[in-house]
């Protein structure tokens, strides 16, 4: 999904809007829709590494549009930079790289860092396949996860009450987060009973292909990796970042997984 926003009033309905077909491997056609729509924003939230490609086509044309502001990169995970100059060959790696490739055509991004989605919580303690709750070690690292409800107020938040052109936003990492968390807090909080994965064994999934998503994203949580504290450049966790942009939405109230989880 790419989201091209323009920072002026927008209907109530916003469904009377209407939808643009977009040819991700077209620059000419993607920057002739910036240009007849005067988009300010460009908000991708494409997969990787599957969109990767398509990433690189939307920065150009943004680019050559001349009217984008902003960018704003699929991250939507943990933090991401430093990882490309640790030599990370993952989807960490890769965020990071694409990151660079806006910094060298000098079109202006903002990184949004907001640790799991609620929703995916479940999924990475294998709830969607079994009883039980699976951990890789001892699940005691604490990780960041955020409500998508959350992360979507944030977004339109600050790109709506700070101008594209602050300082707040241009070429920042913003780091947000709803709850820090261990693995064996969430398993609690679902009330579900703890299976811990033998060393070299992967998280239950119904495919090989989620089951090493899994294990690759479980296995970050135990090195630290899923905290909005973690810092590739220093190789460290820093407590003081991991909600460190939760400040640009003053007043607000950040949802916990408690008040979303209905135990059973």
């Amino acid at each position: 999904l790419v989201v091209l926003y323009q920072k002026k009033t927008l209907p109530e309905d916003l469904a009377s809007r209407p939808g643009l077909p977009i040819d991700f491997t077209d620059v000419s056609a993607l920057t002739a829709i910036f240009k007849e729509q005067t988009i300010d924003v460009v908000i991708s939230t494409l997969p990787f590494p599957e969109g990767q490609k398509a990433q690189f086509i939307l920065a150009d044309a943004a680019k050559a549009a001349g009217c984008v502001k902003l960018f704003v990169p699929s991250e939507w995970s943990s933090p991401t930079e430093g990882a490309r100059d640790r030599e990370e060959k993952n989807f960490w790696g890769l965020k990071d790289e694409f990151a660079e490739y806006l910094k060298s055509i000098e079109l202006p991004f903002t990184r949004f860092y907001t640790g799991s989605f609620f929703s995916a919580v479940p999924w990475i303690g294998a709830l969607d396949v079994s009883e039980d709750f699976h951990v890789i070690g001892k699940g005691d690292k604490l990780l960041s996860i955020t409500s998508e409800t959350d992360i979507g107020g944030y977004v339109a938040h600050v790109l709506t009450n700070y101008p594209l052109t602050s300082p707040e936003l241009v070429n920042r990492s913003l780091r947000i987060e709803g709850q820090s968390i261990t693995l064996t807090e969430i398993a609690a909080i679902y009330g579900k009973r703890i299976v811990y994965v033998p060393d070299g064994g992967q998280i239950t999934a119904v495919s090989a292909e989620e089951a090493y998503m899994k294990t690759e994203l479980q296995t970050a949580a135990q090195d630290g990796h899923l905290s909005n504290g973690w810092d590739w450049k220093s190789w460290n966790y820093n407590p003081e970042l991991a909600a460190s942009a939760n400040k640009l939405w003053p007043g607000h109230v950040w949802q916990t997984l408690e008040s979303t989880v209905e135990k059973k």
